[in-house]
């Protein structure tokens, strides 16, 4: 702080130094002051300013017109099997790599359910390549770079994130680490506290409770849903994740999303060599394909006690797979019912009209692996929980018989398609939507014939779908409260906490 100061002060006792020393330049000479009459102002000034409007009502915006992105015009393919996305942006050097391997990751056993969730962490954590956790954590922080691991029911990953000048760096550390993972047990002990704490806490609230509630009621045992104790989290051993991690990062099909601060050709050339010196042994044995989820299809009112003075509430429904042709009616259906925030009919009636919830919204489900569900949630005082549900299902009733309203219709459609663009708000959104879209199978004219099928929906088709799939006699209604203070809701069945689990 002083040195600043002092050079601050000599720089500017320096300045005046100089310019005390230096020749004054002579005077220029007297200019005749003009006596011809002021200039007349130009024929053609700047335009007035438009008056303001007298009501935000009478704002104009001018139309909305989307441009959908095109995948193919930043995809790679760069040998067979391997392809993926580039999109660059030289504003900041700032690189991010993410790689997706198509492999699933599904114990054979309950009792290797606790060991395979922890590969994922494991792999990173683990540190390898003769190199030490601490020394990678040092060498990472040093350059402010991450570099991240992941596994799932469907995909492994690997996430890079650094500086520019370090990016041929890091995909060489990258690959040193994970071709050869050491998995360092003292990495494992922090890993499995992690993982214990979670299981002790994993009912800390009514929303964890509920969500536990929603996926017992619906769906049918299946490996995908098992879940460990903590005693089965403390007894998982280094050797254990490793068995578990044979073949991750070995895939035949990997897709990654390149994006920031690259030159397209000179990545492209840098991928290829990372590619072909990537050598990850496969799997001794294959490992269980990932089975569909499924439904018990069984509906009714499922309660949780918990004393507490909101009921949590999920309604929900078997939707469809994706790619399917409800998928688009039923999604602006269910805009206008309660995606839709304030402009939606629930909103409108459960909470602005009688004051039941601060929240209250519908969903239809988004997948393309499983048949997915379609949603109304929301939280009421316990007391209130059977006249918010009835309110619910008289708005559902409603839209079914009489459709939507011609504005309704055109604000659902316009607020959908108009969400599409925030889907690529930056180079690294844009590059990783396309992978994981390829990934699953979509068509590269997918965001065009997205918008095509959202405009062509009719007020017909959300009648039939609001029917359809918001249906009270095929909804599950989960519900976490005082079982006490519910009696109201009629008939339901009470499910223990200790019987969320699957096993």
């Amino acid at each position: 702080m002083q040195k600043i100061g002092l050079f601050v002060v000599f720089n500017i006792v320096g300045t005046l130094l100089l310019a005390a020393c230096s020749p004054t330049p002579a005077p220029e000479a007297a200019k005749p002051v003009s006596q011809a009459a002021p200039a007349e102002p130009p024929a053609s000034g700047p335009a007035a300013e438009p008056a303001l409007p007298a009501s935000y009502k009478d704002v104009v915006f001018p139309e909305f017109k989307y441009v959908a992105p095109v995948p193919g015009e930043f995809r790679i393919q760069l040998a067979e099997g391997i392809s993926g996305y580039i999109v660059s942006d030289r504003s900041l050097p700032l690189v991010n790599l993410t790689i997706y391997f198509e492999e699933s990751n599904i114990p054979a056993t309950i009792r290797d359910e606790a060991a395979s969730g922890m590969v994922g962490s494991m792999l990173r954590r683990g540190a390898g390549g003769g190199m030490s956790p601490a020394a990678l954590d040092d060498s990472l922080e040093f350059i402010s770079a991450s570099l991240s691991t992941g596994t799932g029911t469907f995909l492994a990953s690997i996430d890079i994130d650094c500086l520019s000048k370090d990016y041929a760096s890091m995909l060489a550390l990258a690959k040193n680490v994970l071709t050869a993972p050491s998995f360092d047990k003292d990495q494992l002990e922090i890993v499995k506290a992690n993982f214990v704490t979670a299981y002790e806490r994993r009912y800390d609230t009514p929303a964890k409770v509920l969500s536990a509630l929603r996926s017992k009621v619906n769906y049918a045992p299946n490996a995908r849903l098992w879940d460990a104790t903590g005693d089965e989290y403390k007894k998982v051993s280094v050797a254990d994740v490793k068995r578990l991690a044979e073949g991750v990062f070995s895939s035949d099909r990997i897709v990654f999303a390149l994006s920031g601060d690259v030159d397209r050709d000179s990545a492209v050339t840098q991928l290829k060599e990372f590619f072909a010196a990537w050598k990850v042994a496969a799997p001794k044995e294959p490992k269980p394909v990932p089975q569909p989820l499924s439904f018990i299809r069984k509906p009714g009112i499922y309660v949780v006690d918990k004393d507490i003075s909101q009921a949590n509430i999920s309604m929900n429904q078997p939707f469809v797979k994706r790619p399917h042709p409800d998928y688009y009616p039923t999604a602006v259906a269910s805009f206008i019912l309660g995606g839709g925030s304030f402009t939606s009919r629930l909103m409108n009636r459960v909470r602005s009209d009688e004051g039941l919830a601060y929240s209250v919204y519908s969903s239809a489900g988004n997948d393309y692996r499983d048949t997915a569900m379609t949603t109304i949630a929301l939280q009421t005082k316990v007391e209130s929980a059977d006249f918010a549900i009835k309110l619910v299902f008289e708005e559902i009733d409603k839209l079914a018989k009489d459709g939507p309203t011609p504005e309704e219709l055109e604000q659902a459609k316009k607020s959908i398609v108009e969400s599409l663009p925030s889907l690529f708000d930056s180079p690294e959104a844009t590059a990783q939507i396309f992978a994981k879209d390829e990934l699953l199978g979509k068509k590269q004219t997918h965001y065009v014939d997205f918008v095509n099928e959202v405009n062509a929906v009719t007020a017909e088709q959300v009648k039939a779908m609001t029917a359809k799939y918001f249906d009270k006699s095929k909804m599950t209604i989960s519900v976490v409260g005082p079982v006490s203070k519910l009696e109201k809701l009629g008939t339901f069945t009470v499910v223990p906490l200790d019987s969320l689990e699957f096993r």
